[in-house]
C-alpha cells in the first residue's frame, strides 16, 4: 500500500518542462496585460508630443481628468511616449473634449514611475468629472520652437528642437513668411523682420533646418518645406532669427458694435477665449485701448455675450493698464485654466466714437479716439451717408440730419479725419475713405455733428 501511495504521489506530481511552459505563459499574460494598460497616447495637438492624454484599458480608450493634474503626471507621460521633458500643462480641455469613458482622476505620479497605470489615482473609471476638465500636455517634441538672446521673448535666434536636441535654423531662403509662422506658432502675433547672418548671435549644436520655405499659414515650422532635418551647408554664422510684433490681436464678439462683446484672442491661428477668473477693469482697459475703442466701462463676467467654443487661451489674467495689448499681462500660460465658456469674459468699451454736446446720446458733435486722446472730424465733404455710419457705429437708428459748421459747438484738441467719403453701409467710420488721419485744412468752427433716431 505505502508503494502504491508513493506511486500515486509521484504520478501527481508535474513535470518540470510542464512547470516552466506553464510559468512562461503566466508571465507572457502578465506582460500583455501589463502593455495593455501602460498604452497612452495624445490627441489634437500639433505634433505627436502635444495634445489631449487618453489611456487605454481593456480595448477602450478614455481620457484623464485634470483634478491634481501637474508636471509630475505630465513628465511620465512624456517619457512613456519618448517625448522627452514635460513643456506646459493643457487642463479643461486644451486640446478639445474627448469623448466615451474618462478613465483616471486625482492621478499622482511621483515623477519616476515608467508609465501613468502606475501612478496613484482613484482607480480605473473612479472619477467626479466631466470631458471640459479633459487634461492635455505638451512636451519637448519635434518641432517645439523657442526665441533665444532677444531682449524679449517674442525676437531673438530661433532654434527648434528635434530628436532630444535643440538646434538652430540657417538663414539661406529665410523671409518674411517663415518668420510668420514662427511668431504665429510661439504666439507672439505677426513677423515684423526676418533675421539673417546670426543677428541674434551664433547659436551651438545642431544646425536642424536650412532652406525653408514656408507659405505663411503652416501651423508649425517643420510643416513648412525644407531640405530635411539636419541637412544643411550651413555654419552658425547664418543663424536665422526673427522680431514679433509682441502682441496678439484681440477681437470681441456678439456685442452691439466693434467695441463691446465677448472677449477673443490670437494664439497659433487659432481664436479663443478668455476666462474671467480675477477678470477686472484694468485688463478691460487694455483690451479696449488695444481696440482703439476708448476706456472701459465695464469688465464682463459670466459670459454675458454668449458661450464661445473651442479653446479657453487665457485664465487670471492680470493687468497694470499699460501694457500694449492682452498677451502682455501676467496669466497662468497660454490654454492653462480651471474654467468652461460659462466663464467666457467679456468688455464695454466706451467706443472709439461718441456724440457729444447733444440734446440726447444719439445727438452730438462727432468725436473719435485714437493714440489716447479724443478728437474730432472736419465737416468738409460731410454728408448724410458719413452720418449713417456714425449712426450704426454707436447703437443708435438712422440717420436723420448731418450737421456741418459746428453746430454742437467747437470741439478741442486733435482734429482727427478729413474729406470721408462713406458710403453708408460701412461698420465704423474709419472704414470710409478718407485723405490721412491728422491731414486737413480746418479748425473746429468746421467739426461734423449726427443726428440719429433712438431705438
Amino acid at each position: 500500500m505505502r508503494g502504491q501511495r508513493v506511486a500515486e504521489s509521484e504520478c501527481r506530481c508535474w513535470n518540470p518542462a510542464v512547470w516552466l511552459l506553464v510559468s512562461l505563459l503566466g508571465s507572457l499574460f502578465l506582460v500583455a496585460i501589463s502593455l495593455l494598460l501602460r498604452l497612452v497616447r495624445l490627441v489634437n495637438g500639433g505634433h505627436r508630443c502635444e495634445g489631449r492624454v487618453e489611456v487605454h484599458y481593456y480595448g477602450l480608450w478614455g481620457t484623464v481628468c485634470d483634478d491634481d493634474w501637474d508636471m509630475a503626471d505630465a513628465n511620465v507621460v512624456c517619457r512613456q511616449l519618448d517625448c522627452g521633458p514635460a513643456l506646459a500643462l493643457g487642463s479643461s480641455a486644451r486640446f478639445g473634449q474627448g469623448s466615451g469613458l474618462i478613465l483616471l482622476d486625482n492621478v499622482d505620479c511621483k515623477g519616476n514611475e515608467r508609465d501613468l497605470s502606475q501612478c496613484g489615482s482613484h482607480g480605473w473609471g473612479i472619477h467626479n468629472c466631466y470631458h471640459y476638465e479633459d487634461v492635455g500636455i505638451t512636451c519637448k517634441g519635434d518641432g517645439t520652437i523657442r526665441l533665444m538672446d532677444g531682449t524679449d521673448s517674442c525676437r531673438g535666434r530661433v532654434e527648434i528642437f528635434h530628436s532630444g536636441r535643440w538646434g538652430t535654423v540657417c538663414d539661406d531662403d529665410w523671409d518674411v513668411l517663415d518668420a510668420e509662422v514662427v511668431c504665429q506658432q510661439i504666439g507672439c502675433g505677426h513677423a515684423i523682420i526676418s533675421h539673417s547672418r546670426s543677428y541674434f548671435g551664433y547659436g551651438t549644436g545642431m544646425i536642424h533646418l536650412d532652406n525653408v520655405n514656408c507659405k505663411g499659414y503652416e501651423q508649425q515650422l517643420s510643416k513648412c518645406a525644407h531640405l530635411g532635418w539636419s541637412y544643411h551647408n550651413c555654419g552658425h554664422h547664418e543663424d536665422a532669427g526673427v522680431t514679433c510684433e509682441g502682441v496678439a490681436p484681440v477681437r470681441v464678439v456678439n456685442g452691439k458694435d466693434n467695441c463691446q462683446g465677448r472677449v477673443e484672442i490670437l494664439y497659433r491661428n487659432i481664436w479663443g477665449t478668455v476666462c474671467d477668473d480675477d477678470w477686472s477693469i484694468e485688463n478691460a482697459n487694455v483690451v479696449c485701448k488695444q481696440l482703439e475703442c476708448g476706456p472701459a466701462t465695464h469688465a464682463v463676467t459670466q459670459a454675458k455675450f454668449g458661450y464661445g467654443m473651442g479653446l479657453i487661451l487665457l485664465d487670471n489674467v492680470k493687468c497694470e493698464g499699460n501694457e500694449r495689448g492682452l498677451s502682455d499681462c501676467t496669466h497662468l500660460g497660454w490654454a492653462e485654466h480651471n474654467c468652461g465658456h460659462h466663464e467666457d469674459a467679456g468688455v464695454i468699451c466706451s467706443r472709439s466714437l461718441r456724440l457729444v454736446d447733444g440734446q440726447h446720446h444719439c445727438e452730438g458733435r462727432v468725436e473719435m479716439f485714437l493714440n489716447s486722446e479724443w478728437g474730432t472730424v472736419c465737416d468738409d465733404a460731410w454728408d448724410l451717408l458719413d452720418a449713417q455710419v456714425v449712426c450704426r457705429q454707436v447703437g443708435c437708428g438712422e440717420a436723420m440730419r448731418a450737421w456741418d459748421q459746428a453746430f454742437f459747438g467747437p470741439g478741442t484738441g486733435t482734429i482727427l479725419l478729413d474729406n470721408l467719403k462713406c458710403k453708408g453701409g460701412e461698420s465704423y467710420l474709419q472704414q470710409c475713405n478718407h485723405i490721412s488721419w491728422n491731414m486737413h485744412n480746418c479748425d473746429h468752427s468746421e467739426d461734423a455733428g449726427a443726428t440719429c433716431s433712438m431705438l
